[in-house]
Formats: structure tokens, C-alpha cells, sequence
């Protein structure tokens, strides 16, 4: 959208403006799209660590892992699951899941990628942690939730049923602080725990090449920009400010 403005401004008379706006633009995608770039757009908000020893976690006796996403390949009745941003949030599911001395683990995601047959996101990542170490019987899927607020209305009922009153959240740097609102708004308070910033290897950060995963990124940073606005506009948030 940004390139066609510029192109149409290029073909008026106000073709010097249609230069310097398309010029902007090629810099500002270089920009969000190197190491350097992404990271300083992704600093303000990206400010949660993990949960590094058993006591940092307060006495949860579960853990919740929302879902990132995954991308379903198929070839007539076979299918294969990418977990593209996913991956490290299973990585740091199972992390804690041996950090915590085997709590309860909530996978949640439903049909995002709207297949036919369902194909949930939450299924995905128990497939995951089974291959991680993570016995079935203390995995608990949730596969309704389409959206961060359904995952949360979704899980309360499961950590109810499940006795469960502290848990730990797990979702990704980006992601934490519009997850931990949203939980706090239907009366849920977790311990918060991210997930790696990044889903591939990390690059210098003075490297001057633009690269997918920087780009995903700050893909991710305007998102949830955006994502937070439409929350706050829907009262999905807690405004208060309270801590989790």
C-alpha cells in the first residue's frame, strides 16, 4: 500500500514528492527488516524474562503456552505441520515442564489455518512435546480459541477444572504483555515466562543484510501494535495495572 501511494504520486505533479516518499519507504522496510532494526522496534515491549529457577514461578502447578501459529502443508489425506514462531514457545514449555517438576501443561490454539478436516494448533504442539519429553497425560489441549482473548476465556474453565490457581504463561516476548491484560481482564493472573525473541539463529547485530526472521519481527511488533488498539477498543484489556 505504502509503494502504490508513491507510485501515484510519482505519475502527478507531485512527482518529487512521489520520489522522496517511495525512497522512504525502501529505507524504512531496510531498516525493519536488519538485526539493528528489528531489535530497537522491538525493545520497547519485549520486556519480560524467563522464569529461570522453580521459585521464580511462585508455586504454579501449571503451565499455559498460547499458541503462535502454525502452517499445515498437505498432499491428499497427509499433512505436516510447520511450527514456524511457534517452536520456541514449545522449546520453553518443556523447558519449564522439567524446571517445575512436571506441572500441568495447556496448549492452546484451535483452526486458525480453517481446514477441512480440523487441523488445531494446539495438537500440533502436543505432538511437539510428546517428541520433548512431555508425557501425554499431563498435556491438556485446548483447541476452541481463534484469538489471544479466547484462548484466555477458553483456559479459565480448564484451570478450574483442573484445581489450579497459579500458573506460569508462556507465549513470546512480543506477545506477553497483551496476553498477561488480557488474562488479567477475565480474572486470571499468571507468572510470565517468554519464549526466545527470535525463531532461527541469531545474526550480528551490526550485519547490514535484511533477513526473514528480522523481518517477522518487526512483522510481529506493528501487529501487535495494531492488536492492542483493537483490544483497548473492544475493553479486552485490564487498564488497571496491576501486577501479574
Amino acid at each position: 500500500m505504502l509503494v502504490a501511494v508513491g507510485v501515484v504520486l510519482l505519475y502527478s505533479r507531485w512527482w518529487k514528492w512521489g520520489r522522496r516518499w517511495l525512497t522512504a519507504v525502501a529505507l524504512g522496510y531496510w531498516v525493519i527488516s536488519i538485526p539493528a532494526g528489528a531489535a530497537l522496534l522491538a525493545r520497547p515491549i519485549a520486556r519480560f524474562d524467563r522464569v529461570e529457577a522453580a521459585a521464580d514461578a511462585r508455586g504454579a502447578t501449571a503451565i499455559v503456552m498460547l499458541g503462535g501459529g502454525i502452517l499445515t502443508h498437505g498432499s491428499g489425506d497427509l499433512a505436516l505441520d510447520d511450527l514456524l514462531t511457534s517452536a520456541p514457545r514449545i522449546l520453553e514449555t518443556a523447558r519449564l515442564y522439567r524446571l517445575l517438576g512436571q506441572p500441568l501443561v495447556i496448549v492452546s490454539g484451535g483452526n486458525t489455518g480453517q481446514r477441512t478436516p480440523p487441523r488445531t494448533e494446539a495438537a500440533a504442539y502436543r505432538r511437539a512435546l510428546l517428541n520433548l519429553g512431555v508425557p501425554s497425560d499431563r498435556i491438556v489441549l485446548e483447541e476452541s480459541s481463534m484469538t489471544t482473548r479466547d484462548e484466555a476465556v477458553d483456559v479459565k474453565p480448564l484451570l478450574a477444572a483442573h484445581g489450579v490457581t497459579r500458573f506460569v504463561l508462556v507465549t513470546s516476548p512480543i506477545h506477553m504483555a497483551r496476553s498477561l491484560s488480557v488474562f488479567r481482564a477475565v480474572g486470571l493472573s499468571a507468572v510470565p515466562s517468554v519464549s526466545a525473541l527470535r525463531s532461527g539463529a541469531e545474526r550480528p547485530a551490526w550485519s547490514p543484510i535484511p533477513d526473514r526472521d528480522s523481518l517477522l519481527l518487526s512483522d510481529a511488533v506493528i501487529y501487535e501494535a495494531l492488536a492492542r488498539v483493537w483490544y483497548l477498543a473492544h475493553g479486552w484489556l485490564d487498564t488497571g495495572g496491576h501486577a501479574a
